[in-house]
């Protein structure tokens, strides 16, 4: 399994996917509307919680700084809800899910280096430009 460059799975995260993993194949022995609609209940917290459980940069997403996480995360919450179900759902490798979540963790920090990028290149273009200002001015005034 290759190694993880982001996501910094805990103890906790293997236990809960776990859990997640077995509601699911659980499910398929209750008949019961009653029963059926408890472990939806159970498997929407749990995936949740797998969500709140993920580390990077040593960071939570559940106690991240909400600006942060906006910045980084957000945008791709339903995406991350979405692997966690599916994975769940189909009993991926605890390896292999926590592989996937890290892939979608790197298209965001890719996404966040680009906007970064692009403001330190419109920061340096505003000072290019600054400074031809200031040097017509000098200009000017020699005349």
């Amino acid at each position: 399994m290759a190694e993880l460059k982001y996501l910094e799975p805990t103890e906790l995260l293997e236990k809960i996917y776990a859990t997640l993993c077995s509601e699911y194949e659980d499910a398929q022995h209750y008949e019961s509307k009653e029963d059926q609609e408890e472990i939806k209940v159970t498997k929407s917290r749990l995936t949740k919680k797998i969500f709140n459980e993920f580390v990077v940069d040593g960071e939570y997403f559940l106690t991240m700084d909400s600006e942060t996480f906006n910045e980084r995360y957000h945008l791709y919450e339903g995406d991350f809800l979405r692997l966690i179900k599916e994975c769940g759902e189909n009993g991926v490798e605890y390896e292999t899910f926590t592989q996937i979540i890290d892939d979608l963790i790197a298209s965001a920090k890719f996404r966040l280096h680009a906007f970064e990028q692009l403001t330190d290149e419109i920061q340096k273009l505003q000072v290019v430009e600054e400074e031809e200002v200031t040097a017509e001015m000098g200009k000017e005034e020699e005349e």
